[in-house]
Order: C-alpha cells, then structure tokens, then sequence
C-alpha cells in the first residue's frame, strides 16, 4: 500500500481564532497547475453511443462532460492570488466568495445521500488487486509506475485499455475505466498524465459504497490553495475544471438567469476572452457586490450543509488533508442573507495526515460527518439575496489586503518592458523545442542504427554457420587421413606423400565430374521445366491483363460509389446540424414561451383573486343597498339608478353571488 511522504505538503494546525488581525500587503505568487493531455480521450469517448453516454451519466453524474470545458488558466492563476489563509475563502477587496458544497453537487448532480456518506480516507488507500478487478483486468496486467513518492498508472496504459474495451464491445468496464481515467485527470489531478494511488481510492470507495466524492475534491481544492498561499506559489492540484466553471459563472452569469439551466453543458453560452492573469487580476480586484451573480443561474436555494458534529463549520476530508469550510460566509451565493459570521466558524482545522497526532483528528471528522447539520427556511429565513449593516462593518472593519505585483527577479532592471519579456520567453521556448526536437531525431537515428547492426549480426552468423557446414561437407576424406596416418605416426617419404596427394587429387577430379555431369543433368530437366513456366506464365499474363482490365472498371465503379456515398454522408450530416441548430432554436424559443407563460399564468392568477375579491365585495355593497331601501320604502329611485343596480345585480349572479332580488 502507498504511505503519504512527510515532504508532500506542509500543511499546520491552524487556531480556529486567527482572524482578530486585519490583512496586511500582499505581494503576487506565481501559480501554475497540473495539466493532462485530453485531447486522446476525448476521441475515444466519441465511441460512446447516446444510451451509452445516459448510463455512463446515470452512474457517475456528468463528470464526462467536464471534458468539453476548455480552462483559460490565467483566470485561475489570478483568483488565487486572493486566498485568505485566516477565512479558508477568497477575499477580493469588494466581496468574499467560496466555492460551496451545494454548487459543486450540483454541477456534477452527485447530491449527498445522508444515509450512505462521503469519502473518507482509511488510513492507506486501496489494494491494486481491487483496481484490476474494477476494470477488467489481471493484477498481472496493471502496470503501476512510480515517480518519487507517487505510484499510480499512466494515461497512456488507460487510454490504450479503453480502446481495447470499446473494440470488444466491453461497455461495463469500459465505463469503469473511463470514471476512473476522469476522477485521476480532472477531479484529483496530482501528476500530469497519470492517475495516482489516491484518486484510485476516491473511485473505489464510490463503486463498492457509493460514498460521495464532492467534499474531497472541494478538500483538495482549498488545500492546494491554502499550500500555494503558505509557500508563496506552486502548482494547483485540484479540479479546476470546477473551478473556473464556478468562477466565471459568478462573473459573467447575470444575464442567463433564465437561459443557463445545466451548469456544465450551457456553460459554452458564456463568451470568455482572453486575457493574460494581470488583466484577470485587475478585474477581480475591481469586480463591486452588485456587479456579480450571487446566486449561479443553476442553483435552487434548499437545505445547507451548515456544520458537521462538534465543529462550528464544515471539516472537509479530501486525499492527502483536511481543510475546515465555512458556508457562513457564503449565504449570498446560496441566496440568503449574509450576517457576520462568529469568530469560531471562521478559519479552522487544516493539517497533513501523517503530522503528531493526526489520527486522533482524523477520528474526530469521521465522527462530524455521521452527524451532518442542515439549515433551511426555519433557521436562515425565506431566500433573499442582502447584506446586513453588521456584516458590512465586520468586513470594513477588517480591512482589504492590498496586493503588491511581482517585482522584477534579482539582476534585471525595473525598466524592463513586459513585450521584452514574452519575447525573451518565446525565444527561450523555441530553442527548448529546437533542443527536444534534435534529441528525438538524434534517439530515432540511433535507434535505427542498432536495428540495423543486430540485422547484419544475424545475417554474418547465418553466413558462418553456412560455411561451416559446406566445409565439412567438402573435404571430409583428407580430415579422416589426417586423423589416421596421425594416429599411427609411421613416417613415409616424399614419393609416397605426393603419390597419395595425386591418387587423393584424380579421385576429388572423379567425384568433381561425377557432379558435374550430376549438375548438367538437373539442369537439363530444369530447364525443360522453366520451359513450362514460361508458357504458363505468358498464358497468366494475358489472363491477368484480361482481368485487369475489368478490374480497372470495377475500381473506378466502386470509386464512383464511394464518392457519391461520401458527398451523401457530407450532405445528411450537414442536414442533422442544421436539424440540431434548429432544434436547439427551438428548444430556446421553447424556453422562453415558458417563462411567458409562466408570467402570464401568474397574472391571471392574480387578476383571478382580484375579479373574486371584488365579486364578494359587489355581493356584500349589493346587499347592503337593498337592506337600506327595504328599510326606506318611501325612497323612489331614478330609473338610470334602478338600472344599474340591475345591471349589479346581474353581475353578481354572472360571479356566483347571490343578492336579493331589487324590485
């Protein structure tokens, strides 16, 4: 099992009363995030059938859409720059915001089920043999890698076994192995291009108990930031695919109240331009209260998650720590009334899981969440999106940080123009490239060059054995006389050496003739066979130009074909995205027509109560003027007045009201 290193985060202990003293100045850090290469798996989820796709969404909420949000990084990069360590939120000079569990549930329609729980971390985190099994796959067969103290399985082995299972047809895990691939890449991203140990975790605690996942990747998100805002920068491994969805939502949502149902599939409708993180910065710092959505278009106001067991606020336990949240200082994005929260709810817990005594506190946040406590109606009244005088003097009275920007690194004048800069930066990434690009060249010739020379190795080695084996075969009687005359060490004169040499000679020149006349022979025979061949390759040469020919018009037929099956395939694709433009018009123009209706119902409603409180009224006003003409029988009225006290009577019998009968 994996075991957390001391080295990865140093997270503390915070005192939940830390907020007595106003922020100080601040100075820019540099963040950065971890990010994934998508752009392959989202080519191998267009394998996905639209059934297969409701499935998928059914189990794992809509997670897999998170793929289609493209993150502009700079936005991130400079919402983290407000960070307040002390109140575990983000304090622009104008405003507090926080991501909140409500939001993020409902982004990706996970809402927690008291009844079964949430993530919690058990001390290691799950066995490889499980993770095979939970997609199809032999404990032999999961390659797990290791870089430093993280061990987990890369991308590309995901990717290639996701491929493997839609070629099978393997729809059931294949939806595991995708699920598993989004929580490793998107919801807790912590090595590029690979799924750790402890996303593997998150995932199998919600396949075998359905425990939910939402206050861990909120847990990871807080805490990568409250890590970057202690070592001034680093990197963010959280999902902030969620988060710039979140944030940019808030910013630019105001006027799709009514267009902007589905957090993550109408999230295109919102136009983000580039801009670099200084710009994104400067309009963070000067966004006003009433300049900003509160409440997100998607977001219905029901019960809160206010605070977990013995804890003033909410203890969230995500992979590597947990970090307290405070919904207190949220109530306006939950479309309540924001009041100043108590200094207990502010700030809290946040600690590593392998710090003294970690244990004791793990305990302790396990115990919160079996005693989960909501507000709704009763306790933070009807919704209302407002401010109270106190809580604006809480926050005046605290102060507004004032963030410095970054100064110039050691050695470089101030003067320095930001234009000087990119281009020394994109000088200094073109010949990085440059750099990779010769190495790879420099690693594929090499490559090349070895598979050649083991080429010619084999070759040399079949060509000595080859030798080897025509040499015994061509002087195997003067190797047995050697051996002989050796073995029996007579010595014989010149004479006798030569006549031996010449008898040995005049046989060799016997066998040499014998096969030639062997080799002639064979050749002859060959050659009345060749003979044959020819002929029967003339005959398939003009059989093969006779089929060619007719294969020639078969080919440019089944061209023809193809091409006409192309421009129809062009053509009936063409027509289903007009069809779906259209549709979608329509699903709009639909949208709208039903809040009209929904406007219009309402103020025939109310014309209704209004047409039935007056028709009492006229009943009772009626009434009331035939009591006093009864009790005043010398009283004559003018013959217009008795009219229109007829045409009142009438009009209360038309309402259902029965008056007495005017003579």
């Amino acid at each position: 099992m994996e075991r957390l290193d001391s080295n990865q985060y140093q997270w503390m202990v915070e005192d939940q009363d830390n907020t007595s003293n106003a922020p100080k100045a601040k100075k820019s850090i540099r963040i950065t995030t971890t990010d994934s290469n998508l752009e392959r798996l989202v080519e191998i989820t267009k394998l996905m059938s639209k059934e297969m796709r409701g499935a998928f969404n059914k189990m794992y909420g809509r997670i897999l859409d998170l793929l289609d949000i493209s993150v502009k990084t700079p936005v991130i990069s400079a919402l983290a720059q407000f960070w307040s360590s002390d109140l575990h939120c983000f304090e622009l000079p104008n405003l507090h915001l926080v991501p909140t569990i409500e939001e993020y549930m409902r982004m990706t329609r996970l809402p927690i089920d008291d009844n079964i729980g949430v993530y919690s971390y058990k001390g290691q985190y799950v066995d490889e043999r499980k993770i095979a099994k939970l997609i199809g796959l032999h404990p032999d067969q999961l390659k797990f890698e290791k870089r430093g103290a993280i061990q987990g399985l890369r991308k590309s082995f995901l990717e290639d076994h996701l491929e493997a299972l839609a070629g099978r047809g393997s729809w059931h895990y294949f939806n595991k192995t995708l699920a598993l691939t989004i929580y490793g890449l998107i919801l807790f991203p912590f090595a590029p291009n690979m799924v750790d140990h402890a996303a593997m975790d998150v995932f199998a605690q919600y396949e075998s108990q359905g425990l939910n996942p939402v206050p861990a990747i909120l847990a990871d998100t807080l805490l990568t930031l409250e890590v970057c805002q202690k070592k001034n920068g680093g990197t963010l491994k959280c999902c902030i695919h969620l988060l710039y969805v979140w944030i940019i939502t808030h910013m630019y949502a105001c006027e799709l109240q009514t267009l902007f149902p589905d957090p993550l599939r109408d999230f295109g409708r919102i136009q983000v331009k580039r801009r670099e993180a200084r710009e994104w910065k400067k309009e963070l710092a000067d966004i006003q209260d009433n300049k900003i959505a509160w409440t997100c278009p998607w977001y219905s106001p029901y019960k809160v998650i206010f605070n977990c067991g013995d804890f003033a606020n909410v203890p969230l336990m995500g992979l590597r720590g947990c970090v307290a949240y405070t919904p207190s200082i949220a109530l306006r994005q939950l479309k309540r009334t924001q009041v100043k929260p108590m200094e207990e709810q502010l700030g809290g817990i946040c600690f590593q899981y392998d710090v003294h005594d970690a244990s004791q506190l793990l305990d302790r946040v396990r115990a919160a969440w079996k005693s989960v406590q909501r507000k709704g109606y009763d306790e933070l009244g009807k919704p209302r999106i407002s401010a109270s005088q106190e809580y604006r003097e809480w926050r005046k009275a605290r102060g507004v940080p004032e963030y410095i920007l970054r100064e110039a690194p050691h050695g470089e004048g101030s003067s320095r123009s930001s234009d000087e800069v990119l281009k020394a930066m994109a000088s200094e990434l073109e010949r990085a490239k440059a750099q990779i690009k010769q190495l790879e060249e420099v690693e594929e010739s090499t490559e090349w060059e070895i598979d050649a020379l083991k080429t010619q190795c084999k070759r040399k080695d079949e060509k000595i054995e080859r030798l080897e084996t025509q040499s015994e075969r061509a002087y195997p009687t003067q190797a047995k006389k050697g051996r002989k005359w050796k073995g029996k060490g007579v010595e014989r004169t010149e004479e006798e050496k030569m006549q031996d040499r010449i008898e040995a000679l005049e046989k060799d020149n016997a066998e040499i003739l014998e096969g030639k006349l062997a080799l002639e022979a064979e050749n002859q025979t060959q050659g009345e066979h060749l003979k044959k061949l020819l002929v029967e390759l003339a005959d398939a040469r003009s059989d093969t130009k006779n089929w060619w020919g007719l294969d020639k018009n078969y080919h440019e037929k089944n061209e023809e074909l193809s091409q006409k099956v192309i421009k129809r395939k062009l053509k009936a694709k063409r027509k289903k995205q007009e069809a779906d433009e259209e549709i979608e018009g329509w699903r709009l123009r639909t949208n709208v027509q039903r809040d009209k209706k929904r406007e219009w119902m309402k103020r025939c409603d109310d014309m209704a109560d209004c047409v039935n409180y007056h028709s009492i009224e006229l009943a009772w006003r009626l009434g009331e003027a035939e009591d006093e003409i009864d009790r005043n029988p010398e009283i004559q009225l003018p013959p217009k007045t008795a009219r229109f006290m007829r045409y009142c009577q009438d009009l209360a019998r038309g309402f259902g009201r029965e008056p007495k009968c005017l003579m």
